[in-house]
């Protein structure tokens, strides 16, 4: 039986790999496999999040209990057992993250690579699909060799489509697949950058660089996201940005947000420490008041929307306005213009509609014999792993349920 594995990365390597006894062709359509996978984890590739399926299902945003089943047939420990087997040690550091001993992303694209080619599989770079046609009894894809513009037209029994998002393009994940996707009878939904730096209209170069620890950021509707933040050129990153962009990546712009700088504290308990600094220091400043609290470089934006000059002294600062001082430093708020783009984004929010998919073979309910596997599809999750994971576990659903369906 043959199968045609249509994009060259996590997902596409592992349905590879996972067809056993199949006649697999794996079509990449640029110049190597794994590109994505070269720059995942800024180079060190965060594979997989080793914890129970609930804890995954937690922080997968959209779609999470489509990838119930495929979690349930390949876990994080399958995925670390898979790249141990084909010569990628793995270890595990701070928050579960499950990482090539080596530190080196290339190592899980050679294991990945090794694990296909061990079933058999022929990996075919620089290969544009042109078409694929459905028949009676299977597909029709119709190939470009890029390198030296020969085509093909080749048979199939089954089709696993591993053709990735829309973010990073320079990787191959250009959206190019959508249209044949949709012409084998599939609703794709609008991709939107997911995991993203959020660009504000009040811009605070003062403090560009500055990364604030232990802030919280909210925004109507989503929970209160604790943790680390940057203030960019544009904007905030960081990994409570990244995590705000994945909850709010349908959202119109402009959007409101707020920061709390102290959220250990409540406005009262704030309110009590804001007086004693200032009864330890009478005679300053208010400008000069506040570096205990704060970091300094973000101090004269707060200072700005106090209302309170920098100039007076501290002993001068009534009760209520150092309440709403309080209440500024635990509701600092920012208005979300935009993003840095699907460019810049780590992964896309929208792909393949998975109502139209069936979760426990990745097979669509619509074309019979066509599977799908990873970022295509419209499911995409926090950072930590996960979305490395959903690629493999998707991928190794739709390999296997392929090669089962093709040999009955």
């Amino acid at each position: 039986m043959n199968i045609a594995v249509i994009g060259g990365g996590a997902a596409g390597l592992t349905a590879a790999g996972s067809a056993k006894g199949a006649n697999v062709v794996l079509f990449e359509h640029t110049e190597k496999i794994g590109k994505k996978i070269y720059i995942t984890g800024k180079g060190r590739c965060n594979f997989t999040n080793v914890c129970d399926n609930q804890t995954f299902l937690q922080n997968v945003v959209t779609n999470a209990p489509f990838l119930r089943s495929a979690l349930s047939k390949f876990t994080p420990y399958d995925a670390m057992e898979l790249l141990n087997a084909n010569g990628c040690a793995t270890k595990t550091e701070r928050g579960r993250r499950a990482f090539p001993l080596s530190d080196k992303a290339s190592d899980v694209t050679k294991a990945l690579r090794k694990y296909a080619e061990s079933n058999g599989a022929e990996i075919r770079t620089d290969c544009r699909i042109a078409d694929i046609t459905k028949t009676a009894d299977g597909f029709i894809i119709y190939s470009l060799d890029t390198s030296t513009r020969t085509k093909q037209t080749e048979k199939f029994d089954a089709v696993i489509m591993c053709t990735g998002g829309i973010s990073y393009s320079v990787t191959g994940s250009d959206g190019s697949s959508y249209g044949l996707i949709e012409k084998l009878g599939h609703a794709v939904i609008s991709g939107k950058p997911s995991l993203v730096e959020l660009y504000v209209k009040e811009r605070m170069s003062e403090a560009e660089g500055l990364t604030l620890k232990n802030v919280a950021v909210r925004a109507d509707g989503i929970k209160p996201i604790f943790g680390d933040m940057m203030i960019t050129d544009n904007g905030v990153s960081g990994p409570i940005i990244l995590t705000l962009s994945a909850y709010a990546a349908r959202r119109d712009f402009p959007y409101n947000i707020s920061v709390d700088f102290k959220p250990a504290m409540t406005a009262e308990e704030l309110d009590a420490r804001i007086l004693r600094d200032f009864g330890a220091q009478l005679n300053k400043q208010f400008k000069n008041a506040l570096d205990l609290l704060l970091p300094k470089s973000i101090i004269p934006y707060i200072i700005n929307r106090s209302g309170i000059s920098s100039a007076r002294q501290v002993n001068s600062i009534t009760k209520s306005e150092r309440r709403r001082l309080a209440e500024l430093i635990k509701n600092f708020g920012l208005t979300v213009v935009g993003n840095a783009g699907l460019e810049r984004a780590v992964v896309t929010n929208g792909g393949v509609d998975v109502k139209q998919i069936d979760p426990k073979t990745m097979q669509s309910r619509i074309t019979a014999g066509l599977y799908f596997g990873g970022e295509v599809l419209d499911v995409d999750a926090l950072t930590g792993g996960y979305n490395f994971h959903i690629a493999l576990a998707t991928g190794y659903v739709a390999g296997t349920s392929a090669a089962e369906q093709t040999h009955d």
